[in-house]
């Protein structure tokens, strides 16, 4: 191939790879604007696997032409093992059909893990800095109209808007565009990790006061959402980005130049997040006050009941004991619920279809050689993200793969994953391994 041939292929494959990622982020959150108008059922499944099969077939189309390098041969072998074991665990399910599919309702089985891995791949082949911001900026983007959304049903403005359950509705537990206040929060935990990154890589104090505003939407949405797993993932990112601001204080020279603005901003912010706490009264600090109670208690005591840690504690501690039958190959994706309650009765009439911890839930469906090698996979990605992030080479894709990919990480240990939130977490690991591991072979030969 002629090397103007090869640049036409590489231009092609970047733009068209950066925009579908893109497009799965829009076109997700809007394929749920849309169920919610006309009452189409989870739309955004095809959406999700249709965008997925063209991401993989530009990567496959870019790798077999030559024009891009990985240099991490031990991650690309982590990724395919991680397929691979994937495959065996569906094959051997208890219920291959549901793992293949996934619940109905869920759809986390075969075919969403192997999106995931296809995003992370897909972001990863990215070459170019200004994609992978292009990709960070769509984030916030998407992010601020999904926070729109949250308020717009929160004040139920917009009937049409306004189709969550009842159970939803009784409790103000607003879910969004992610349909989970669980979900959403999740997903804001990852457009705040995108803000925090603009906000201390920003080289305008205008950029500071929009990332600002972002984040302080996001922690809104959060308190809206009422979801603990969602508090302690901002509080990571947030502390992550004031651990950098500190440790980097004599290199942010415009954080010195830029203190006014700056100041007022942060004065405004925290009225508006007072006014916030005051409007949703003391009914979410009593609920947040009782379920970290309910968290600590049985951790003191040593006594886990039905109630424990909003039966979290007693759903882990059964869940353990399942373990050794299936530590191979698990029981297949998306099939705890029909494992655990094949043992184990319903817990006062309530199904459990989740593990409500990623790991213990990956551990027990996928097995343990699953969990190792995305363990294997988030560590290697992290380690190197943190070390460029803390070095000059920075940049706000840096700042937003380390600050998302670990308060994503954190709050997994009480979530559960969910196509309308989880893909930006594979989008932001895939940036960071990018920017880490690979290069143009075009650039490279101009």
């Amino acid at each position: 191939m002629k090397k103007s041939e090869r640049i036409i292929v590489y231009q092609f494959c970047e733009i068209s790879g950066t925009a579908l990622i893109i497009a799965c982020n829009v076109l997700l959150l809007g394929s749920v604007i849309i169920q919610q108008i006309s009452g189409y059922e989870f739309l955004f499944p095809p959406v999700f696997y249709s965008l997925c099969a063209l991401i993989l077939f530009i990567t496959a189309f870019k790798m077999t032409q030559n024009v891009f390098a990985f240099n991490n041969h031990l991650l690309i072998g982590l990724i395919l093992l991680a397929v691979l074991l994937l495959l065996l665990s569906t094959f051997f399910s208890i219920n291959p059909s549901l793992s293949f599919k996934g619940l109905s309702n869920r759809y986390e089985g075969f075919m969403t893990w192997c999106g995931y891995l296809t995003l992370l791949l897909g972001s990863l082949s990215i070459c170019e800095e200004k994609h992978r911001r292009w990709i960070c900026i769509s984030i916030l983007v998407m992010g601020c109209v999904n926070v729109v959304y949250t308020f717009l049903q929160y004040m139920e403005l917009f009937p049409k808007l306004t189709h969550y359950s009842s159970l939803y509705r009784k409790y103000k537990l607003v879910p969004g565009l992610c349909g989970n206040a669980v979900f959403l929060a999740a997903y804001m935990v990852s457009f705040s990790a995108a803000a925090m990154g603009l906000f201390v890589k920003a080289k305008h104090w205008r950029q500071q006061i929009a990332a600002l505003l972002c984040l302080l939407m996001a922690a809104a949405v959060i308190v809206m959402s009422k979801s603990s797993a969602g508090i302690l993932g901002l509080g990571i990112v947030l502390l992550l980005g004031a651990v950098y601001i500190y440790t980097h204080r004599m290199d942010l020279k415009r954080w010195r130049c830029d203190a006014y603005p700056l100041m007022i901003t942060l004065m405004i912010a925290s009225v508006i997040v007072l006014c916030l706490l005051l409007l949703f009264h003391n009914a979410w600090l009593l609920r947040f006050q009782h379920e970290v109670e309910d968290a600590i208690e049985p951790l003191l005591s040593g006594v886990i009941t039905e109630q424990s840690g909003s039966g979290r504690y007693m759903v882990w501690k059964n869940a353990i004991t399942l373990i050794p039958d299936h530590l191979l190959l698990g029981s297949g994706p998306d099939t705890f619920g029909l494992l655990y309650h094949s043992v184990f009765p319903l817990n006062n009439g309530q199904y459990f279809d989740k593990a409500h911890n990623e790991y213990l839930e990956v551990l027990l469906t996928m097995g343990l050689p699953m969990l190792i090698s995305l363990l294997c996979i988030y560590g290697t990605v992290i380690k190197g993200i943190f070390k460029r992030l803390w070095s000059k080479q920075g940049t706000m894709v840096s700042a937003a793969c380390v600050f998302g990919v670990c308060g994503y990480l954190i709050q997994a240990f009480f979530g559960i994953t969910s196509i309308l939130s989880t893909h930006l977490f594979w989008i932001l690991l895939g940036l960071g391994a990018g920017q880490l591991w690979n290069e143009s072979r075009v650039v490279c030969d101009e």
